[in-house]
């Protein structure tokens, strides 16, 4: 009886742990299970005077996969590029800690051309993307929580941000949301980051390049790009990031979606150039 019981112990547990597994597959097969808890990646003791330094960019990076670590190659920092994730202070590395993703992100490559062009001495990265998410779910859904939860991180460490990108619009694009909609939804994420005291300077690429699923004009969804465009003349201190519907050739986009090595480079130097224009 008592090896019946423990058999049927072992089936029940094999089976709930099946369960758990299966929901959350994504996470466990990109890998983001382990670069969250078993990464290993050497935790910096000196955090409070690298985030301190004068001439220092503090960058939270968030959006969909083009905002992550969904990017061809691997890349490797050059400069003093830091990843800040749950309150710790690592050396910038790809993938990125903090956004889902087992390739690299355009961000190290952006961190770089900034230093080497000498608008800042060091780049903290403050990464939360989530592939495939709508800016409904940044506003309301899981996404806003991991967005409240990082932002909570700086706050109590007393970091406060130097610039905050956005990069979203695909999955809207193939949701068929309206125009108003979606401009209505990106205004209440600033209005959550500015709720929580962060007033740094917000820039929105204008995305929403998709080639599946759509009926688009070249799968750029225009309601998509407008409603970007009228936040960027109708928030303040919102500002223009690159225009990514533009990188649509084949030698960009590995899958027609998430960039090639090449794409990344051409990309990072969009993201560049909006950064000096406006710190000018």
């Amino acid at each position: 009886m008592k090896k019946v019981i423990k058999y049927l112990s072992l089936v029940i547990i094999g089976i709930a742990l099946g369960i758990l597994a299966n929901r959350n597959r994504e996470y466990l097969i990109n890998a983001q299970f382990i670069r969250d808890h078993l990464h290993f990646r050497k935790v910096l003791s000196d955090k409070n005077n690298i985030v301190n330094a004068p001439k220092v960019m503090v960058c939270l990076t968030f959006g969909q996969s083009n905002a992550g670590n969904y990017g061809n190659g691997k890349y490797t920092c050059r400069n003093d590029v830091y990843n800040y994730y749950k309150g710790e202070l690592y050396k910038a590395e790809e993938p990125l800690l903090g956004p889902d993703g087992g390739g690299s992100s355009v961000w190290t490559r952006v961190a770089d051309m900034l230093i080497d062009s000498g608008l800042y001495d060091k780049v903290v990265i403050v990464p939360c993307a989530i592939g495939g998410t709508s800016v409904k779910c940044w506003s309301e859904g899981y996404c806003k929580d991991k967005l409240i939860k990082t932002l909570d991180y700086l706050r109590n460490d007393k970091i406060k941000l130097t610039h905050i990108f956005w990069d979203q619009g695909e999955t809207d694009n193939v949701d068929n949301t309206s125009t108003n909609e979606y401009k209505g939804r990106l205004k209440e994420v600033i209005k959550i980051i500015r709720d929580m005291n962060f007033d740094a300077p917000f820039y929105t690429s204008i995305s929403s390049y998709f080639p599946y699923n759509n009926e688009n004009l070249n799968g750029i969804d225009q309601g998509i790009v407008k409603a970007q465009e009228e936040v960027i003349k109708e928030v303040a201190n919102v500002k223009r990031g690159p225009n990514t519907d533009s990188l649509n050739l084949a030698y960009y986009r590995a899958d027609a979606v998430h960039f090639t090595e090449k794409g990344l480079d051409e990309l990072a130097k969009k993201w560049f150039e909006s950064i000096r224009q406006n710190n000018r």
